[in-house]
């Protein structure tokens, strides 16, 4: 090797070296959001996230720690219509079992955000971060606390004396929040660890195909928040088929839109439409990578999203089936995976050309 291409290579990876500790950084920020998403969906599913009445960023951070306490915010938890018409008569130890989720979901979104905030704060005295990046870094970090408040937006409409649950549009509010703070942590620690895009000869038309699948997957996901948050899945019955296909009722509601946000059986079977649109678009953009003889980072980003979406139309289906609450959970999980599987392979299309 010559010493102008030696020099060259050098300059290259003194920068990856230097962002590795970063990248890696960031890479656990957005695995512990992943995991904040199960988390979320498991509290929703229980019906947990009702039994903390209050938010104290600072002071919520302990959990009761006397009997009076505990008492103290039993009472609060019955006086809202959940308890009343979910609950009526519970003891103390079955409100536990409510609040321990809803405590940790909470725990783990503060733990998110010291895990965040004082690495950057060491990364950015050490120099280890580029000054051009710290305003965007500042920016997740705010968006990060910004979550936290739309989450109590959330929770509070739950208060409400004629609901026993969110509003569902909060629901998707939070969650598609959550997913956006994701989508941005991981775009950065892949540039961080790939700052330069590869070019890709005739990749072009892969890379649509991966924007359409994205766009698909996320509005599926959308749409899921909706089956969560009105508990659609109740509609459906194994015996009969019924929420299987199109509903006889489908424009019941009126105005005619409100039957896409609040008529149980029209938003189950538009979920269900979209996941296998989606299952469409997914698998024929991991076929187009592979038949294409995509290398590197776009063919193992091909290889995961086609195991990704076979799983998660089987985890849907058992979902809807079995109706259990983890199954459910798992599900929500698996597309977020496979919506950051996608985004992997975007960048790795960053330089596609025709």
């Amino acid at each position: 090797m010559s010493s102008a291409a030696t020099l060259t290579a050098r300059s290259q990876a003194a920068p990856l070296r230097q962002n590795r500790p970063v990248a890696l950084w960031l890479f656990a920020v957005a695995f512990m959001i992943w995991v904040m998403a199960g988390i979320g969906g498991y509290t929703r599913d229980t019906g947990s996230g009702l039994s903390i009445m209050d938010w104290q960023p600072i002071i919520g951070t302990l959990p009761p720690m006397s009997d009076a306490a505990w008492n103290k915010i039993f009472a609060l938890y019955k006086s809202i219509p959940q308890y009343r018409l979910e609950h009526q008569g519970m003891d103390l130890a079955g409100f536990k079992a409510l609040f321990w989720p809803e405590y940790f979901h909470r725990l783990w979104g503060r733990l998110i955000g010291v895990v965040f905030f004082v690495p950057l704060v060491a990364f950015v005295a050490t120099r280890r971060i580029e000054w051009r990046l710290v305003p965007w870094l500042a920016l997740l970090f705010v968006l990060g606390g910004l979550q936290g408040a739309i989450g109590w937006f959330m929770v509070a409409s739950g208060f409400d004396p004629n609901s026993v649950a969110v509003e569902p549009w909060r629901l998707t509010l939070h969650f598609s929040a959550a997913i956006l703070l994701l989508l941005g942590v991981l775009w950065t620690a892949l540039t961080l660890a790939q700052p330069a895009p590869v070019a890709l000869h005739g990749a072009l038309a892969l890379k649509r195909w991966a924007i359409l699948a994205m766009l698909c997957l996320a509005l599926t996901m959308v749409a899921g928040t909706f089956v969560s948050g009105t508990k659609a899945i109740d509609v459906f019955n194994a015996a009969t088929g019924a929420g299987m296909g199109p509903p006889p009722d489908y424009f019941a509601l009126s105005p005619w839109w409100m039957n896409f946000f609040a008529n149980k059986a029209a938003i189950l079977f538009d979920h269900q439409m979209l996941g296998t649109l989606t299952a469409v678009a997914v698998i024929g953009t991991a076929v187009a990578a592979l038949r294409g003889g995509a290398q590197g980072a776009v063919r193992d980003a091909a290889l995961a999203i086609f195991a990704l979406v076979v799983l998660q139309y089987v985890l849907g289906v058992t979902a809807l089936v079995s109706k259990l609450l983890d199954v459910g959970v798992a599900h929500q999980m698996n597309g977020v995976a496979l919506l950051a599987c996608l985004t992997w392979m975007l960048h790795g299309l960053r330089g596609a050309t025709r």
